[in-house]
């Protein structure tokens, strides 16, 4: 059984604040409505402190007051992906939770090949956690009994497993990774963006003409705003794939568009002609403004570079398997690709000029130098 409180009104609030003050770690997690809602917003915050569980509503009470709780530097707070949730906080009351231990980003140190939380919670400690409401709407109320429980129990084993995984990063020698890549996380979190319809960023548009395109723009305007006064994600409206389609095929009526066969019976009966009315405005567009992608500049290719970058991706591959690491987290091919085009010739250049962290630098730091030496003919000492 697991107990949890679920604080839904200010005097269950103020006694959570009350015994929350008392010294020690936090698990944190939360659930958002963003699979059922047009705006992303945060449903449900779980807190743990190792002994009481606590749900709160942000429904029914001011969820700001936790705001000095994340920024509190004595206590550290532990997440399974703080990227999402501690975006997701920042979004919403403006502060980033310092400092951290993130499970996930632990699991992935320690070359873990499944690193979701009832993969690892499983795996260290035998359990299994339910996953099968992850997608449900958290909006809703009142929550169920068992949206409830799963809810508490996304917290209640944070904090062994925190210590189980902190155990084996000391073990390996990792703790000065874990700790560097966990202030980098917090450093780095941003707000979630803002809505934006932009064509040249969808996938697929490459493979339109430019009048395929400005229909394709008015169809996704369109999308964006049924969406918005119907409250659901966009791709409830309509998936991507249909509206490439009606791009492709540019129906000009609803007739044209009943006989391409692109849309469901119903989507046809609920957006038919306002489709048909989007793509006649893609059609109507002048031909100054209809939309292109920049031009691509052929730039001379860089064979020294690429010879580097082959190298390095050698070096990297037979560090990771030492290492017992994914060599994308070990180091990433985009870091590998700034290092093949500068080309720095020490230690201090490659930390100024490809954005490494310290760990990397030390585990890898002199081998991926000596390797650019090699590819470059450099005297290599």
């Amino acid at each position: 059984m697991i107990d949890y409180e679920y604080i839904d009104n200010e005097p269950d609030l103020r006694k959570m604040q009350k015994q929350l003050r008392r010294p020690g770690r936090l698990s944190i997690d939360l659930e958002s409505d963003s699979y059922h809602h047009y705006g992303e917003k945060i449903a449900l915050i779980q807190l743990s402190d190792g002994k009481h569980i606590f749900l709160l509503d942000p429904f029914e009470v001011d969820i700001s007051v936790l705001a000095p709780l994340f920024q509190d530097g004595s206590r550290e707070k532990i997440f399974h992906d703080v990227d999402y949730d501690g975006r997701m906080i920042f979004t919403f009351l403006k502060v980033k939770p310092y400092p951290i231990f993130d499970t996930m980003i632990a699991g992935r140190m320690l070359g873990r090949e499944k690193v979701g939380l009832a993969d690892l919670l499983n795996e260290c400690f035998d359990l299994n956690l339910d996953k099968g409401l992850q997608k449900a709407d958290w909006s809703q109320r009142p929550l169920s009994r068992e949206m409830l429980k799963y809810a508490a129990l996304d917290v209640a084993y944070l904090l062994p497993l925190r210590d189980h995984l902190a155990g084996e990063i000391e073990a390996t020698g990792r703790t000065k990774w874990a700790t560097e890549e966990f202030a980098r996380l917090v450093n780095n979190l941003e707000a979630m963006p803002e809505r934006e319809v932009n064509v040249l960023k969808f996938k697929g548009a490459r493979e339109l003409n430019s009048r395929q395109l400005a229909i394709l723009e008015k169809l996704l305007h369109w999308r964006e705003r049924k969406a918005k006064s119907f409250d659901v994600p966009n791709f409830k409206i309509i998936g991507n794939e249909r509206l490439l389609r009606i791009a492709e095929y540019q129906p000009r009526s609803r007739r044209a568009l009943e006989e391409s066969r692109i849309l469901s019976p119903r989507q046809l009966a609920r957006f038919g002609n306002d489709i048909a009315v989007a793509v006649e405005r893609g059609l109507k567009v002048p031909a100054p403004k209809l939309p292109n992608f920049p031009r691509q500049v052929h730039q001379k290719r860089d064979l020294v570079a690429e010879r580097v970058l082959r190298n390095l991706k050698t070096v990297r591959d037979r560090k990771a398997g030492e290492l017992k690491l994914d060599p994308g987290f070990l180091m990433p091919n985009g870091i590998l690709k700034a290092i093949a085009k500068a080309k720095p010739q020490d230690i201090s250049e490659m930390r100024e000029c490809c954005g490494l962290r310290n760990w990397q630098l030390d585990v890898m730091g002199e081998a991926l130098i000596q390797s650019i030496h090699r590819a470059t003919g450099r005297h290599v000492t």
